[in-house]
């Protein structure tokens, strides 16, 4: 019986890696995505500022901006999954908090 809690138990711990996993990648192919957007944004903006007199930063920059914003978000999340995974290892390892 105390075979079957053990296996049991493991399943769980299994588990929880494998949303670790998923979580890191979802991010990076989330990360993937917004780079390309940014770079087909920026490309469209230098295309638009190469056939205008004056030079448009600003939409340059709220390109850059929202590229950030989005790479902080993806960085909360990662540190939840990291979260989440060292307090697997810390109860798998029998060390109480």
């Amino acid at each position: 019986m105390e075979d079957i809690a053990e296996i049991v138990r493991e399943i769980g711990r299994q588990q929880v890696e494998n949303t670790y996993y998923r979580a890191c990648y979802d991010s990076l192919k989330r990360l993937q995505d917004l780079v390309g957007q940014a770079s087909e944004d920026l490309f469209q903006v230098y295309q638009y500022n190469k056939n205008v007199s004056s030079c448009d930063f600003q939409s340059a920059h709220l390109v850059a901006e929202e590229l950030r914003n989005a790479i902080q978000a993806l960085s909360v999340q990662e540190e939840k999954a990291q979260l989440a995974l060292k307090e697997l290892y810390t109860f798998r390892h029998g060390i109480q908090k």
